[in-house]
């Protein structure tokens, strides 16, 4: 997982080409989407996040990460896939990770978390809304198994 800054520029850009082609080339993107614009380097986000405000068009910063995995219920409030490429807001997810327990108590724990998660990261990594956190622990433990809570920041990787 690797992560990313989401400048979310204001509608009315798409109306503005010049500035937006202006903007493109003086703060050039990783990727588009929509009305975000998606980096890899904090400087090229900070310079796209003032030119932007500069022009009072700079709706929201989001930390994000690229994922591969599986969506879950609640994946398009949080995220989005743009071709083979999946992208999470991290701002209000939590991720987490089993550490201890035997494998059917996890299976049937994650039947039960199944509804909650946001998304399944390949590297075994759950994502849910930062608000189900005292259930999740609830959950696992009931099921006598032992989940650790990671810091996205430091667990994943810059580009």
């Amino acid at each position: 997982m690797q992560i990313y800054i989401g400048i979310e520029a204001n509608s009315i850009l798409s109306e503005l080409p010049e500035f937006e082609q202006f903007l493109q080339s003086a703060a050039p993107p990783h990727f588009v989407h929509g009305n975000i614009y998606i980096y890899g380097q904090q400087q090229m986000a900070d310079a796209a996040s003032e030119l932007l405000s500069e022009a009072d068009l700079l709706e929201e910063t989001h930390q994000m990460i690229k994922v591969e995995g599986r969506p879950g219920a609640d994946f398009y409030d949080y995220g989005f896939s743009a071709g083979p490429d999946t992208y999470l807001y991290t701002n209000d997810l939590s991720a987490f990770r089993f550490t201890a327990g035997d494998n059917t108590q996890i299976e049937m724990a994650l039947i039960q978390l199944e509804e909650h998660l946001v998304y399944t990261a390949a590297e075994g990594i759950y994502f849910a809304m930062d608000h189900y956190t005292d259930l999740i622990m609830g959950i696992v433990k009931a099921y006598k198994v032992k989940v650790e809570f990671l810091d996205l920041d430091k667990w994943c990787k810059k580009i």
